[in-house]
């Protein structure tokens, strides 16, 4: 009799074994794929995530499936809450028996579920950017996020190049990543010798940051280091920003690419003086053209999603959809396995083969971040057009 994946787990997780060859199902069973989505409390961000893996699951499984066997999706509304997502991947893994799983988003809650995702040998791709995500904590997992040290050390050049930034200021989110970037940040800026005029934070979703904005105008910098992690967040520091009648520099991290909800609140005019990172799958010059897999990937968005399509965010979006892709390829690349183990050994030693909406993926030493330098580009925010690609700096 096959050894189910919710078993495995519980023997795994109560030490009633050390170690078992995980069995796969070769006859024709559907594999089991958990979503994290934050469906409650996280806006565009979380509906964007969910329509991506429907659709990435309804594609598949129109096309044949995985490896001649259909996908049944299970979503895990984790409401942004630690706590909630450690019971719903209890429920995933031990109730519903998932083969593999994509997301969460937001560092503190992958943290939290990884040890479960972990014992129970499930391959993973999240979308979260804390440091302290190794390989040591999920050998099983990847993300879909440039980590924090890759975006800091990227928001710092930028600012030199771009600005030519002698002193700047730190303003971020007070999130497990952000806090993870504030501390690497520091770190190249003193190994490049540029001084610190002071550091600031917000919770998610403030309204007012005038007060923090003051507090960091005070230091006269050149540039503010802006690291958020979603466009409504974007829009509240740039509106902020503009109350204050300050037209200060302003190097940002993705969250600040994610560009349309400040569009919609006031106009491309927030953008003055502002550039941020973006993946290279939804950026280009004028000279060579947009992306097509981008495009194509938002006109099935618009049919599958028709009336709500406008509102999500298609960079992000692209991260939960090409995750669905990867962890197929990979599955289907060791002949069907999808136990953890096989399926991270195919992408350490494959994924820069994975041509998708992004592509340039790679895994460093020691670490399973698939986006470094190489799948990022630096974006004039304001550009975004009505894929969600934007034009690159410097072009």
């Amino acid at each position: 009799m096959k050894l189910t994946r919710r078993i495995l787990a519980s023997l795994l997780v109560g030490g009633v074994m050390t170690s078992v060859m995980p069995a796969f199902a070769d006859d024709g069973e559907p594999i089991k794929l958990g979503a994290f989505v934050p469906v409650t409390g996280a806006g565009a961000l979380g509906e964007a995530s969910l329509v991506a893996v429907e659709l990435a699951v309804k594609q598949i499984n129109e096309a044949g499936g995985i490896a001649g066997r259909q996908v049944q999706l299970t979503v895990a509304d984790y409401q942004t809450d630690p706590t909630i997502g450690v019971g719903e991947a209890n429920r995933l893994v031990h109730q519903v028996g998932i083969d593999m799983a994509v997301g969460p988003t937001y560092s503190q809650v992958t943290l939290a579920v990884l040890p479960l995702l972990s014992a129970g040998q499930i391959p993973s791709i999240n979308v979260s950017g804390s440091s302290t995500f190794t390989p040591a904590v999920g050998p099983y997992s990847f993300s879909m996020l440039p980590n924090a040290e890759t975006q800091a050390r990227a928001m710092v050049e930028n600012a030199i190049a771009e600005f030519d930034a002698k002193k700047v200021a730190i303003f971020s989110d007070n999130g497990a990543q952000a806090k993870t970037a504030v501390a690497e940040i520091q770190k190249v800026l003193e190994e490049k010798n540029i001084a610190l005029t002071g550091i600031q934070e917000y919770n998610y979703n403030s309204q007012d940051l005038t007060p923090q904005l003051l507090a960091l105008r005070s230091g006269e910098p050149d540039a503010i280091l802006l690291f958020t992690s979603t466009g409504d967040d974007t829009a509240n520091v740039l509106l902020s920003r503009a109350q204050l009648n300050w037209d200060v520099n302003i190097s940002g991290s993705y969250g600040v690419s994610l560009a349309t909800q400040a569009l919609a609140a006031g106009g491309a005019d927030l953008f003055n003086n502002v550039i941020a990172l973006n993946y290279a799958g939804f950026t280009y010059c004028k000279a060579d053209g947009k992306p097509q897999r981008a495009i194509d990937l938002v006109e099935a968005v618009r049919a599958y999603k028709p009336d709500s399509a406008a509102r999500y965010p298609m960079n992000f979006l692209a991260l939960f959809y090409d995750s669905v892709f990867i962890l197929k390829t990979a599955v289907e690349g060791n002949g069907g396995d999808t136990s953890g183990p096989a399926v991270a050994k195919w992408i350490e030693e494959n994924i820069q083969s994975f041509d998708g909406v992004n592509s340039g993926l790679a895994v460093g030493a020691g670490s399973h971040f698939l986006i470094g330098l190489d799948a990022l580009a630096i974006v004039k925010p304001a550009t975004i057009d009505e894929y969600g690609i934007q034009e690159r700096a410097g072009c």
